[in-house]
């Protein structure tokens, strides 16, 4: 293999390293996911959590969520990156608003996840999963019984630019 060989391969692998060691999971040259695949993980995750608090809150039926795309604030060219946030939001009797965040804090140890430090300004319980940019948290409006439950993605690479807001 000649020297100049040797020094491509070299710069290639320093750039697929570069992007992994960013959590950008080995997207190059605008490889990446579909972003129908980012929103059934976005939902999947909100089931996820709702399935677990559904014993606290008496939720019998679940309104249908809001997702939103956003472009990331950093861009390669002939890449995209975006970041995708879904919500489904619930009404739950105030007096059950710590059991429900009990609950989900139990549902995000179960699965492995990261909790988000507590914050007694905002009554919430959030949590990363440590294998991936995905975060979680079931949350509520202080003072009132309006809670929750969202998926946000991080930023990841799509396959083709989805539709954001006022797109």
């Amino acid at each position: 293999m000649s020297k100049g060989e040797q020094t491509g391969k070299g710069a290639a692998a320093a750039v697929l390293l570069a992007v992994a060691a960013a959590g950008c999971g080995g997207a190059v040259n605008g490889d990446g996911v579909p972003p129908s695949s980012v929103e059934q993980k976005a939902d999947t995750l909100t089931r996820q959590a709702l399935d677990a608090i559904r014993p606290v809150t008496g939720a019998k039926d679940v309104p249908a969520g809001d997702g939103a795309w956003r472009k990331c604030g950093t861009e390669t060219p002939g890449q995209h990156r975006y970041q995708y946030t879904y919500t489904v939001r619930l009404t739950v009797p105030q007096d059950r608003t710590q059991d429900v965040l009990d609950a989900a804090r139990a549902h995000f140890t179960r699965e492995g996840y990261r909790p988000d430090l507590p914050d007694p300004q905002n009554p919430r319980a959030g949590a990363r999963d440590p294998h991936s940019s995905w975060w979680v948290a079931v949350g509520s409006t202080k003072g009132t019984a309006s809670m929750f439950v969202t998926a946000d993605s991080g930023c990841v690479f799509t396959t083709h630019d989805p539709r954001t807001a006022g797109s």
